[in-house]
């Protein structure tokens, strides 16, 4: 009887077990991939200043631009300058590479000054709402500049989608971690 006892009891402990192992929760990672929507890492952006140069007159320039980003702040700005001394009359038109952080960016850039009818060379700093440079004539030598402007630091675009990364449960022993935290069997 006894050994009939001990016999049930291990058959009832290995029965227990194997039912209890059926219904074990484990986790695997899943992966879900979400889109913004956005398709391009370029911004464009307009924007509205005030220009003086020193040598010329105290009266300022209006500059009309537009700045061109792709991914962080390399990209071009195209500015537009009317001369309001004497009347509404073109200033200069300046086409410049640009390259920096959200905060600062160095700008390289060509472009014709209507005003001294000459070409020029411009080297200059761009911040949130200011930008200060030298443009360099030929004839003229080099002529230093401040700008007011609109544009303020730059952003960086958000770019089409994103991904994030969860443990979920799953249903027997097949998951590779044993909890929502992904926690590996071997921690």
């Amino acid at each position: 009887m006894k050994k009939s006892s001990i016999s049930l009891a291990i058959c009832l402990a290995l029965a227990s077990s194997a039912v209890l192992a059926g219904s074990v929760t484990t986790y695997d990672l899943i992966t879900t991939t979400t889109n913004t929507g956005k398709t391009s890492k370029n911004n464009t952006n307009a924007y509205a200043g005030l220009n003086w140069s020193m040598g010329g007159s105290w009266t300022p320039s209006v500059v009309l631009g537009v700045f061109r980003t792709h991914g962080d702040t390399q990209g071009a700005n195209l500015a537009s300058h009317l001369n309001l001394a004497g009347g509404i009359k073109p200033g200069k038109l300046k086409l410049s590479y640009l390259n920096g952080k959200e905060n600062i960016q160095g700008e390289l850039g060509i472009g014709y000054d209507f005003m001294r009818s000459a070409p020029l060379l411009g080297l200059g700093l761009n911040g949130p709402f200011v930008a200060a440079g030298v443009d360099g004539y030929l004839s003229q030598g080099l002529v230093p500049y401040v700008s007011l402007q609109s544009q303020g630091k730059f952003s960086k675009p958000a770019f089409g989608s994103g991904t994030t990364t969860t443990c979920v449960p799953v249903s027997g022993s097949g998951g590779d971690f044993i909890d929502s935290l992904c926690n590996n069997r071997n921690d």
